[in-house]
């Protein structure tokens, strides 16, 4: 413990990083487990696919937000939106309304996702930084005391352990919270990945859903 108070102020600087990474880590890893809802979307696509079939388009809503996941609020705003424009637009305006609303709630849903993931990244970066710079610090402490001669050379290999001591603690240092926050990053970014490829998947099968339902609709009328 001592090694590392005697390290200098940039050992200091790792560890407030390095609690913020794990602040950001366990503040996306809550906010990731919310976004995947309740509810798997599987088991919900089934009941507003029939709710649509069935032109019950407020139970195929009640569905969606039951779903209490990003990937059911994209449906319930592609839900909505055809519930706002059926049988007031041809089905190709319907078909680009209902794919505008669909992509911006994607990309809604998209950014917040991806809250707070920058800052991870940024810290792995500067980790490795702040402990370089540490390290140089530290070498030049080494080289300031082996230039010591004469009688003070048993307080100069002091001061060389010393400059050496600060040099490695704060490379370790750097490693550790970079690799930290790498790890985080790459697993936070595969979750996210995984969320926005079923937010995508889901857009489309309930955009091809409701043209259907809009050709039946129209064959009757």
């Amino acid at each position: 413990m001592q090694m590392i108070y005697d390290a200098g102020p940039l050992v200091l600087v790792l560890f407030f990083v390095s609690i913020l990474t794990i602040g950001f880590a366990l503040e996306r890893f809550w906010a990731l487990n919310v976004a995947r809802g309740k509810v798997p979307y599987g088991k919900v696509f089934p009941r507003i696919k029939d709710s649509i079939a069935k032109g019950d388009l407020d139970g195929a809503e009640r569905s969606a937000e039951g779903q209490l996941g990003s990937v059911g609020r994209v449906v319930t705003a592609g839900i909505k939106k055809y519930k706002a424009l059926t049988g007031r637009l041809a089905e190709r305006g319907l078909r680009n309304e209902m794919d505008l609303a669909l992509r911006e709630a994607n990309v809604l849903e998209g950014a917040l996702l991806e809250r707070n993931i920058i800052p991870i990244a940024t810290i792995g970066s500067i980790a490795n930084l702040i402990g370089l710079l540490g390290t140089v610090m530290g070498m030049i402490k080494s080289f300031a005391a082996l230039s010591a001669t004469g009688a003070a050379e048993k307080v100069a290999a002091t001061k060389l352990a010393e400059g050496i001591a600060t040099a490695l603690v704060n490379a370790a240092g750097g490693l550790i919270v970079a690799i930290m926050a790498v790890i985080f990053y790459n697993y936070f970014l595969n979750r996210i990945d995984n969320l926005v490829f079923s937010m995508e998947e889901a857009s489309g099968n309930l955009l091809e859903l409701c043209m259907l339902a809009e050709r039946k609709r129209s064959s009757t009328t």
